[in-house]
């Protein structure tokens, strides 16, 4: 059973004849059913025919008899009737109810549904004298049925079994040998080579043609493929040795992670630029990434590769200490393929050193070292912002001018001006804290920024200490000694007024009051009140 199972599932023209042979069995039975009901019903129709023809012809001598009420005569009519084959009994009735002749041709079959006919008087036609009841014999009835279906059946049959036989043998003959022989020809065919299949003689414009010319273009195409594959292959042969090339010798590091956030691969620059010893094979042996970079205690999660997020490029710089002096290492991820993430890394330590050098030159007074006016504006937009995410905390801004500075330089010359802005800077740097900010604006004009000072008592602290120490003589050359002096103005943000740049302005007020109160001393802001 398996094996015929397997025959009918791997060859076409056996399952095509299966398939066949029902449909033929299946339309005979219906017709064969359809033609056994229609030819009972005709046979049925005939034979009641029939008996109407009897008893046509028996009519006449029915009325003489039934007239006279001839019981002998009406036998005769019974005896006659009960003469032909297709007749199982009959019974002569008299209009009263009485039965003048009556007999059955088999006493022991069963009579079909009796045909009846009113005789009428031969004298009075609307008079009936008698009625005559015949009953066909069913027996015969369905024998000649059965010999009719049976002759119907055998030819239906025979119809049909020739149908079915010639289809299947029409379809072997023009669509599945043709197919098995394209079948066995495609196998052994050389695709490669631009070898073709040719279409059967008969079938060269037909579905088959077409299927052979469609199989014939998939060859053209597959050849075309084949000779492309070996182009593209031979170009990116060529691309890896040349990747390879600069792989091995680029100045800059080259290198893989893996879905995990490992390094599986990398160049000799990458090796050097993060002390990897030369002959680490990373396939084996990887190297967790986050470790190199020295991303918190190298955990790699944080390089590693989420696909369902998609791809996208990362670019940062990373500070790495190799005992003498820090590197600045620049570093770009991004996607390779799935699961991997490509990276070069770069040295721009000598670049950060020059941009950090840029940055604090801009932002740095060339004489006392201090912030200039653009890094004072800069601390004082940090500032600033800081006061607006926490407005409880109150910071202070000093601004200092020297008192009769132009007599110092008119006096001693610009060179000894310059030392005693030097001199004051020095202090003013030595009192303040880590993150407090001095800087000088240009002339003899200083500016401080205190930040988290909430009372103005310990500004003054500070400003105590200031004076106290310029109070001590400047020794210039020789036995010269100056003293300086310094008028200081004070604001309070958080105090005075919520605004940074207003602060500047409150500051500048106070330090002229300072130079009005004598100079040398200093004074906080206050508000005018107007009277």
């Amino acid at each position: 059973m398996s094996r015929l199972l397997l025959l009918l599932h791997t060859r076409l023209a056996l399952r095509t004849t299966a398939i066949i042979l029902m449909i033929v069995t299946l339309l005979g039975v219906v017709f064969l059913a359809l033609a056994v009901y229609l030819r009972a019903e005709s046979v049925q129709r005939e034979q009641q025919s029939r008996i109407q023809e009897l008893l046509t012809t028996v009519e006449r001598t029915a009325q003489i008899g039934c007239f006279l009420g001839d019981r002998h005569l009406a036998q005769e009519v019974t005896d006659g009737l009960l003469s032909n084959n297709i007749v199982s009994a009959v019974s002569i009735d008299a209009s009263d109810g009485t039965t003048l002749a009556s007999g059955r041709a088999d006493p022991e079959g069963e009579p079909a549904t009796s045909v009846v006919r009113e005789i009428f008087s031969p004298f009075e036609p609307e008079t009936s004298v008698c009625r005559i009841t015949v009953a066909p014999d069913q027996d015969f009835i369905d024998k000649l049925v059965s010999q009719a279906s049976t002759f119907i059946g055998g030819a239906l049959l025979l119809q049909l079994v020739g149908i079915g036989l010639c289809v299947v043998l029409v379809v072997v003959r023009f669509v599945t040998r043709p197919i098995t022989g394209l079948s066995h020809r495609l196998s052994e065919l050389e695709a490669e080579t631009g070898q073709q299949l040719q279409a059967p003689r008969g079938n060269r414009d037909d579905e088959i043609g077409q299927l052979v010319i469609s199989v014939n273009a998939m060859i053209d195409n597959l050849v075309q493929s084949l000779g492309e594959e070996r182009r593209l292959r031979l170009e990116r042969e060529v691309e890896e040795r040349r990747y390879r090339a600069i792989f091995d010798n680029v100045e800059a590091g080259i290198f893989e992670l893996d879905s995990a956030g490992f390094v599986r691969s990398a160049n000799p620059a990458f090796r050097r630029l993060f002390d990897m010893a030369t002959g680490t094979d990373l396939e084996r042996h990887p190297v967790a990434f986050a470790a190199l970079v020295g991303d918190g205690d190298g955990a790699t999660h944080a390089f590693a590769v989420d696909d369902e997020a998609g791809g996208y490029e990362r670019q940062w710089e990373v500070a790495l200490d190799s005992g003498e002096r820090q590197r600045w290492i620049s570093l770009i991820l991004s996607p390779l393929e799935t699961g991997r993430l490509q990276g070069v890394a770069h040295d721009v330590t000598e670049r950060k050193r020059a941009a950090d050098a840029a940055e604090k030159m801009a932002m740095t007074d060339p004489l006392t070292g201090l912030g200039n006016r653009r890094g004072f504006d800069h601390r004082l937009a940090v500032m600033a912002r800081h006061h607006r995410l926490y407005p409880e905390r109150c910071h202070a801004l000093i601004t200092l001018d020297f008192d009769h500075f132009k007599q110092i330089n008119d006096t001693y010359g610009h060179q000894v001006g310059d030392r005693a802005l030097c001199h004051v800077g020095g202090i003013l740097a030595g009192l303040m804290r880590q993150r407090d900010y001095v800087a000088r604006l240009g002339g003899d004009e200083f500016v401080v920024l205190l930040e988290g000072c909430d009372q103005r008592s310990d500004v003054e602290v500070v400003l105590e200490r200031f004076l106290d120490r310029l109070r001590k003589p400047f020794e210039v050359e020789g036995d010269i000694e100056i003293v300086i002096g310094v008028s200081i103005g004070i604001a309070m943000v958080g105090l005075d007024t919520e605004d940074a740049e207003q602060a500047v302005r409150f500051s500048d007020i106070a330090m002229y009051a300072a130079k009005r109160a004598g100079r040398n001393t200093w004074r906080f802001y206050e508000p005018v009140t107007q009277s």
